[in-house]
């Protein structure tokens, strides 16, 4: 998610928060969940951020209006902006859906279809082990490829011909995911649709920083920084120094 915010607005300052210690969220309950938010929203905000990205598709899916009330900032989660770019995507109105397990039991990405496709038909996949697998590194090779195929196999009678990537870290696994689909079906990165539905909030509202000196991004976590700073070179192809924190 990051990387595709840089992309797209390079002067922006990114002020990242991971929750590596207690993520995933997959699986936690909506109250948790609303507690771990709090705790993120007032750190984030107390560093003067000017707009919040929700890069969590749990979060996303199952609290996002319950978040969006804890600031007065710009708020924008992924469950719309990557609904739009798979909706823009299919010809047939059969999407496949990956995510986790809370993602997928929350019914939020067939409601959002559904709401401006009623005819749309909604494949919806739980994939537990992914963020594991993106969590160690592990974003291609034999054991990426296999798990890859087994979720994906669920939609293989289903017609679908875009599958929308419901968690910020399936990306990372693209590659794997797309190997294991039929030619021609669309994945959909609902990062990329994010950072530009970002950018077009911060332009309506005067807030986008389009110059000025190269910036200077924070990365905050909460612990397992040796293997988040591994990860933050392969994403961004430089050494990043995360701090951690205790929020």
């Amino acid at each position: 998610m990051a990387r595709q915010i840089v992309a797209a607005m390079p002067h922006e300052e990114i002020v990242y928060f991971g929750d590596c210690l207690r993520a995933p969220y997959g699986d936690r309950g909506p109250e948790q969940l609303a507690d771990f938010s709090r705790q993120i929203v007032d750190f984030l905000t107390a560093k003067g951020v000017k707009a919040l990205v929700v890069a969590c598709g749990t979060i996303s899916a199952r609290i996002f209006e319950t978040v969006a009330q804890m600031t007065d900032v710009p708020i924008i989660g992924m469950v719309k902006p990557g609904v739009d770019a798979a909706l823009t995507a299919t010809k047939t109105g059969r999407i496949g859906v990956l995510a986790t397990a809370g993602t997928v039991a929350s019914g939020a990405h067939k409601a959002a279809i559904s709401a401006k496709r009623p005819d749309a038909n909604v494949f919806a996949v739980a994939c537990p082990l992914f963020v594991p697998l993106v969590e160690e590194g592990w974003f291609d090779g034999d054991v990426a490829d296999l798990v890859a195929k087994k979720y994906v196999s669920a939609l293989e009678n289903s017609g679908a011909d875009a599958v929308l990537l419901g968690c910020t870290h399936y990306p990372l696994l693209a590659c794997a995911i797309e190997k294991a689909l039929p030619p021609g079906v669309a994945v959909i990165d609902p990062a990329i649709a994010l950072a530009d539905s970002l950018k077009g909030i911060l332009a309506e509202q005067n807030l986008l920083r389009e110059d000025g000196e190269k910036p200077t991004h924070q990365f905050y976590i909460s612990g397992g920084k040796e293997k988040f700073d591994g990860i933050l070179k392969m994403i961004f192809g430089q050494k990043y120094e995360a701090k951690i924190v205790k929020i």
